[in-house]
């Protein structure tokens, strides 16, 4: 009788989370709102961790270096790093925004611009006829209309992030208050996060997430602190350039440029793309200079400078970065983007400990492959 009650306890038990469960997945809509909300609440919070994450490096900086206190070495890190801030706010916002506002007007000579070398390329009969038959005719000429509404599209794109960054300035201003106290009491904030950590997991398990996000850190700053400084000294020097070759739009292509490059493997050619591409509205011959001229400074980057800043430390094949930057982007955007070099680097230190060790217990079969 006793076994018989436990076994109906058993069902009602089942049969109790199975509806629950079934609630639960068919009001998504009303925990993934109030998740949302949630995140709303507590974005100021998060921003506050990402840009103390940011300016931590800075801060140790002052202290080990020049050997200052904790409060003196916060305060004169947020003074560098608003004065930065203020810098760009006076000078080089101005100028993308104007850049932006000119490009949008020149969209439509752009155009006619297009629509110019196509009808006069298609004067030859040799290229008419190929091109017809090939099918492609029709293809290139509504491709040719359709150019300008691609541009004012990505241009809209652009002018929403700036008013999205806008209307999120207050959160990320509470936030960048927020940031000072969690760099002044860092240590505390950390200690007491690895208790509730072993707290929730256990001791053994909480062992191996803090040293998996040890190692993640580490990978972080050399792909991304790293790639960041290199990117920098590339956006500057390609600026230099531009400005020599008196191409348009100097500052925003150097931008470009450099923010581009923090995409492994083929972020530097999207940005010579681009760079190029807007040049060829101006003179052909002027698209060819700063084309040749980028991709001189790819190779200088990518035969010098990187490798000095960053070395071998950790190689990853260029198949897996790509595969990891794709993933990555699809699903994160630029941050996934960032994100990728350094989490597929972490990846590959476990797999190869993992491997070592399988290699190692089963030397007699893998010899045999």
């Amino acid at each position: 009788m006793l076994r018989k009650n436990i076994r109906y306890l058993d069902i009602l038990i089942l049969v109790i989370v199975a509806v629950i469960g079934y609630k639960i997945v068919d009001n998504y809509n009303v925990y993934l709102s109030f998740f949302k909300k949630l995140i709303t609440i507590v974005s100021p919070f998060i921003y506050a961790i990402i840009i103390a994450y940011i300016l931590n490096p800075i801060m140790k900086l002052f202290e080990k270096r020049l050997k200052l206190k904790r409060g003196l070495a916060v305060g004169l890190t947020y003074l560098l790093f608003v004065g930065i801030l203020f810098i760009i706010g006076l000078f080089v916002i101005p100028t993308l925004i104007d850049s932006i506002v000119s490009i949008a007007k020149e969209v439509p000579n752009y155009v006619d611009t297009v629509q110019g070398w196509i009808n006069t390329a298609l004067k030859d009969e040799m290229l008419f006829t190929l091109v017809n038959d090939a099918g492609v005719l029709q293809t290139i000429t509504s491709l040719s209309s359709k150019i300008g509404v691609i541009i004012v599209n990505i241009l809209e794109g652009s002018a929403t992030s700036l008013l999205n960054i806008t209307a999120n300035i207050v959160m990320v201003g509470f936030g960048f208050l927020v940031s000072i106290y969690v760099l002044l009491d860092k240590e505390r904030l950390i200690y007491n996060a690895k208790l509730l950590l072993s707290l929730i997991i256990g001791e053994k398990y909480s062992l191996k997430v803090l040293e998996g996000l040890r190692l993640y850190h580490k990978m972080i700053g050399l792909y991304v602190g790293t790639k960041a400084l290199d990117s920098l000294i590339i956006a500057i020097i390609a600026l230099i350039g531009l400005i020599i070759l008196k191409a348009p739009y100097a500052i925003l292509l150097a931008l470009i440029v450099g923010f581009t490059n923090m995409i492994p493997y083929f972020g530097p050619f999207i940005g010579e793309i681009v760079a190029a591409g807007v040049c060829i509205f101006v003179s052909p011959w002027e698209a060819l200079a700063v084309f040749i001229f980028l991709l001189a400074v790819q190779q200088f980057d990518a035969w010098y400078l990187d490798p000095k800043l960053i070395g071998g430390k950790v190689g990853v094949r260029p198949f897996f970065i790509i595969l990891g930057v794709t993933i990555g982007g699809g699903f994160f955007g630029p941050v996934g983007m960032l994100l990728a070099s350094p989490t597929i680097a972490t990846l590959k230190v476990y797999y190869d400990r993992k491997m070592y060790k399988y290699t190692s217990e089963h030397k007699e079969f893998v010899s045999k492959l």
